[in-house]
């Protein structure tokens, strides 16, 4: 069964966290039982979204953007496949859900594609992804002049400073597991993540994570 994450927006000092749920099952009836199960026991003022992880083609990605419409989702995250710029487009200009994208494009060029075709509500650069922060930054200005939403995939010890200074607010995944890389933990209170005050970004690397090799440790797997 597909796995649940959380999303935290944030900025100086903070923002929310929003629950997002995997979606992309081969039987679309399936992810609508789960996911008006969760909606039910959450309620409608708790804002969601959804990652079906480029798990559809058009066609599908069209029907269920339109079953989902009734479902009030914060976003859609990668529908298609994430260089389809013209069909996440298409689907932006169809469906009144956001669409999300971006997490697996691999450069500034990529995501300016997806600005370009109007592809996407909010983007979804990773930093390490498309060559760090000055690239990030580059494409943060781009996002800022369209006025897209920001969401960083992954890497929230430095998505956070990077979201932090992001004009629009900002959203923040949170991964848990990755808590062990380092020493220190990101302060998360009240559904919010905060902005540390330590240099730099303000983390170090765990003895644990200088233990770890390829032979001994799976990547994702807790200790």
């Amino acid at each position: 069964m597909p796995c649940r994450r959380r999303s935290v927006a944030s900025a100086a000092p903070s923002r929310h966290v929003r629950p997002k749920i995997k979606v992309g099952h081969p039987d679309g009836k399936q992810d609508l039982a789960r996911l008006t199960a969760v909606r039910e026991h959450l309620g409608d003022d708790v804002p969601l979204m959804v990652d079906a992880n480029q798990q559809w083609d058009r066609p599908t990605a069209q029907r269920m953007g339109r079953a989902l419409e009734g479902f009030g989702l914060v976003w859609i995250e990668e529908p298609l496949d994430a260089y389809d710029a013209q069909g996440h487009a298409a689907l932006a200009a169809s469906l009144d859900t956001p669409i999300a994208t971006g997490e697996m494009l691999a450069g500034v060029a990529e995501h300016h594609e997806l600005i370009r075709h109007n592809a996407c509500d909010v983007i979804q650069p990773d930093a390490p992804r498309i060559g760090g922060i000055t690239q990030f930054l580059k494409l943060a200005a781009l996002a800022e002049h369209n006025n897209l939403q920001l969401a960083p995939h992954f890497a929230m010890e430095i998505h956070l400073h990077l979201a932090a200074a992001y004009p629009i607010e900002p959203w923040v995944e949170h991964f848990d597991w990755l808590e062990p890389l380092f020493d220190e933990r990101l302060a998360i209170s009240d559904g919010r993540m905060h902005v540390s005050s330590r240099p730099g970004l303000g983390i170090t690397l765990s003895e644990q994570t200088r233990a770890w090799t390829t032979a001994t440790h799976e990547v994702g797997k807790r200790p």
